[in-house]
């Protein structure tokens, strides 16, 4: 064969394996050959793992050549990205290079022979960072010989790489209906107006003197209460009850006398100032104030008393009423005379209560203008009637919501109401402490069922779900099938499919 053909089939040849080469430098996924994929998204301990599986046998590489296949971890717009070992597949001669030169020892090198069956298991596991909430796992192929530098393949992604797989840890935000409810409407609104009269009566007597000592000044709180609610066309009195008490010296059998005898003639002065019917003015008595005794010995620090911890143990100990004054007085002489001058003489004294309803009030107007005078005149229902005068989901909405719960924190359909409040503005820990003063109800399921969608666990909201829906309420389908869903998303998308 002479030299000139010698050199046309050679240069045939090489035009023949350039045509190959050019072909062979697009990647997709045939290219790579995977025979598995696996990603991984660990959300609790923020771990990624990424297994692939290559079949070298399906490689069909020249024996200098080899192909260098790298996972990419990509950002979204491409602002960040992490580069995983690569895989390398080499032809015969390039295998055997690595082979000499010990590369293949360790025997996890990443390195395989092309067209030769072996089991590939990459496994690399690694921590999450915020970027990767979204971004996409792509193989960048490249291909080089025993003395070029790798040259890339172009794959179709934009990164011009093979797209693997898409993580995307967002889930879709559970939405779902509030309900509100009314509250059971309890009747009209009771409010009392409560004081201490200190009436001093002559010694030893009982009846009363408008104009001794202070008597003036302390008759008057009794009147200007009575006179308070009187002056309000939207309150009618119901009761006025008075307890007197009287102090713990003297003999108790005098005291239960001057007790139960003042106190009948405080009954009957405000009954006859006024005119109540005897029924209106009620009474009782309380012969000896040794609890109010006890509470100025713990709590007013002004006297000076040496020994509070040993009377305070003789007011609660076994001893008879006038045992205990008498202990008092003989063991603690200096602090008894204290006591009978600073103290004794406050608990001579007259507790009243003025009892009032307000009237149900009737119109929208009406309970606005109450709500805005005085909200605690409002019933609770009252506070939903006019709630629903407003756009639900309104500024207005919401304050008298929360006013409502504010006037009556143990309502339990009112502290459902708010808990809805606060679960739309996202405060979760504030509509927790509501729901748990809400009662049981398919209404208070739902709504904690709806705390624990927002919170993440779909398993506890799709049970409270379910429990509401067994219990009779309609229109569940839809949160259960929500939670459902979002409880089953899986944070990765594959864009490949491996080969069978």
């Amino acid at each position: 064969m002479t030299i000139k053909r010698i050199l046309s089939i050679s240069a045939a040849a090489a035009i023949a394996a350039q045509a190959t080469w050019a072909f062979d430098m697009r990647a997709d996924s045939t290219t790579i050959n995977l025979s598995n994929l696996n990603v991984s998204v660990d959300e609790t301990v923020h771990r990624v793992r990424v297994k692939i599986a290559i079949d070298p046998s399906a490689f069909d590489l020249p024996r200098d050549r080899e192909m260098i296949l790298t996972p990419v971890l990509m950002a979204a717009g491409r602002t960040d990205s992490l580069e995983l070992e690569p895989i390398t597949v080499a032809g015969r001669n390039r295998w055997y290079h690595y082979l000499r030169n010990g590369f293949l020892d360790g025997g996890d090198a990443d390195i395989y022979r092309a067209g030769k069956p072996a089991r590939v298991q990459y496994d690399r596991e690694f921590d999450m960072l915020p970027w990767m909430d979204h971004c996409t796992l792509e193989m960048r192929a490249a291909t080089a010989n025993c003395c070029d530098k790798p040259e890339p393949m172009a794959g179709p992604s934009p990164n011009g790489m093979v797209p693997m797989a898409k993580i995307d840890v967002t889930r879709p935000a559970f939405e779902a209906p509030f309900v509100f409810a009314p509250p059971v409407d309890a009747g009209p609104v009771t409010k009392n107006i409560e004081g201490s009269a200190f009436i001093t009566f002559v010694v030893n007597r009982t009846e009363l003197k408008e104009n001794y000592m202070n008597n003036r000044h302390e008759l008057d709180k009794i009147i200007n209460s009575i006179e308070y609610v009187r002056r309000d066309t939207d309150a009618t009195i119901t009761r006025v009850h008075i307890k007197g008490f009287a102090s713990p010296e003297g003999p108790y059998d005098n005291n239960v006398r001057l007790a139960m005898g003042r106190t009948e003639t405080l009954r009957r002065y405000v009954r006859d100032l006024y005119k109540f019917p005897d029924t209106t003015v009620t009474s009782s008595y309380e012969p000896e104030d040794w609890a109010g005794l006890r509470r100025y010995i713990t709590d007013s620090m002004q006297f000076d008393i040496s020994h509070r911890p040993e009377i305070l143990e003789i007011i609660d100990g076994p001893l008879g009423f006038d045992n205990k004054n008498l202990a008092i007085q003989t063991r603690y002489p200096e602090d008894y005379r204290l006591i009978l001058k600073e103290i004794y003489p406050w608990l001579r004294h007259s507790d009243y209560n003025v009892k009032y309803t307000i009237k149900v009030y009737t119109s929208l107007a009406d309970i606005k203008r109450a709500y805005a005078a005085d909200p605690s005149r409002l019933r609770a229902v009252d506070f939903y009637t006019l709630a629903q005068s407003y756009p639900e989901g309104s500024h207005e909405y919401c304050d008298v919501f929360m006013k409502a719960v504010e006037v009556y924190p143990d309502d339990p359909m009112l502290n459902l109401n708010a808990a809805n409040i606060e679960l739309q503005q996202g405060q979760l820990d504030k509509a927790q402490s509501h729901l748990l003063k809400a009662g049981n109800s398919p209404l208070t399921d739902y709504a904690r069922g709806i705390l624990a969608a927002k919170r993440g666990d779909m398993k506890g909201a799709i049970a409270l779900f379910e429990s509401a829906k067994k219990a009779g309420m309609e229109g569940l389908d839809n949160p259960i099938a929500t939670a459902e869903a979002i409880r089953d998303y899986h944070p990765v998308t594959y864009l490949i499919q491996p080969k069978k």
